[in-house]
């Protein structure tokens, strides 16, 4: 795959992980229409003149739904002929489609002009960053993390529900909503417990607990400072006390492992590491919970395994007690 740009390498990424396989960039793309009816070929021409570049995602089979974006790395805003553009792309596409369902987003981390929203708003465009508020220009980071929550959102709905999207500005006002509360993220980051991998982002205990629940406990260890559990799917959760990561695999595993401080039932009693991932490997994780100077995880509906800064703890929670102790 061939990228004009880091913003388009991002971009492609972030789709990837949040949509699965299907995602490609296309560089002076020729997009040919669907119906037989209409043989022709559109080949759209945008100021300046030049055919389009988009990234394509496939969102759903049945109905056919598509996703066509339109990255735009700018040292200035971009100008309402930009929105024009993917205006004239999708509502071509949408004309001669045969079924399928286009839509279109535009995202520009230099911002958008004030003249974009019009474009946007009356021919259901979606738009990141949003235009409205008191920040006309975020940071590269945190634009491409408003994609990824557009995108992991966007999954979620069409399979629940798409035809109410399909009327302007119905689109544009949904990806408004989901990003419009970046305001203040940066400086919410400063102060921030939960932090997404690889780029570390800042999340919250929700979007932690929706990216690892239901997931298998493969492997648990230490390394300086920290605790690692693996899951299934390539998705890890570090925790330090102060902050606790998750997401895709990290270089964190090629760490040099600590010895672990462990623990067993509700007295602590000091047991192995290996003793906790005989019980705990294997098992999917069914609840969390945040207590500050450790992080538990419900497993199995029948263990709480502890994550600390330097060890882990595993209880039963079974009753009754005394005779449920490991």
């Amino acid at each position: 795959m061939n990228f004009k740009n880091e913003l388009e390498r991002d971009c492609f990424e972030i789709a990837e992980r949040a949509l699965g396989s299907g995602v490609i960039i296309e560089h002076n793309k020729k997009i040919q229409i669907e119906s037989a009816l209409f043989p022709e070929v559109a080949s759209f021409k945008g100021p300046p003149a030049k055919e389009v570049d988009v990234l394509v995602a496939e969102l759903i089979d049945q109905p056919k739904v598509v996703l066509l974006v339109s990255c735009k790395l700018f040292s200035r805003r971009a100008e309402p002929a930009h929105i024009q553009e993917w205006c004239a792309v999708v509502q071509a596409m949408n004309r001669y489609s045969n079924g399928t369902l286009f839509i279109g987003l535009v995202i520009s981390p230099a911002g958008f002009t004030s003249g974009c929203e019009a474009w946007a708003t009356s021919h259901n465009i979606g738009i990141v960053p949003p235009l409205k508020g008191r920040n006309l220009k975020f940071n590269q980071d945190s634009v491409l993390r408003m994609f990824e929550r557009v995108l992991i959102a966007l999954r979620s709905r069409v399979r629940l529900q798409i035809d109410d999207l399909r009327t302007a500005p119905a689109f544009f006002d949904f990806v408004y909503r989901l990003v419009s509360d970046f305001e203040g993220h940066q400086e919410a980051a400063a102060d921030g417990r939960y932090f997404l991998l690889p780029q570390r982002w800042a999340s919250s205990f929700g979007e932690m607990y929706s990216a690892i629940v239901g997931r298998t406990v493969e492997d648990i260890w230490a390394v300086d400072g920290m605790t690692v559990m693996m899951l299934s799917g390539g998705v890890m959760l570090l925790f330090s006390e102060d902050r606790v990561c998750f997401g895709p695999e990290t270089e964190i595993t090629k760490e040099t492992p600590k010895t672990p401080e462990c623990h067993k039932n509700i007295d602590m009693e000091l047991c192995t590491l290996e003793f906790i991932k005989d019980i705990a490997v294997g098992k999917s994780v069914t609840s969390a919970g945040d207590f500050g100077n450790y992080i538990e995880f419900g497993i199995d509906q029948r263990f709480n395994l502890g994550l600390h800064r330097l060890g882990f703890h595993l209880i039963s929670t079974e009753n009754p007690i005394e005779t449920n102790r490991l």
